[in-house]
């Protein structure tokens, strides 16, 4: 992995399981990101995690560990998502 991050901003995106919609954003830093690769096992090819990945509900305590982001809407589908900083 780079020492550098990339110029972008990581976020924990929840979509409501009815429509789809995006209904909360929470922002995930640097070093959360870090964290999280351990919880979240990017694809081999993408270690900054460009890509979304589903957050299950099972690994919902080991992200809220990193977070501290509360618990998740049974309403909701979680996944992390990246954009130009």
């Amino acid at each position: 992995m780079p020492s550098e991050e990339p110029g972008v901003v990581w976020s924990l995106q929840g979509f409501s399981k009815v429509d789809e919609f995006l209904r909360t954003e929470f922002p995930i830093s640097r070093d959360q990101i870090l964290r999280l690769r351990e919880v979240i096992e990017p694809d081999a090819d993408d270690p900054w995690m460009f890509l979304c990945y589903a957050v299950p509900v099972e690994l919902w305590p080991a992200v809220d560990a990193i977070l501290q982001c509360g618990p998740p809407d049974p309403g909701l589908d979680y996944l992390t998502d990246c954009h130009a900083a």
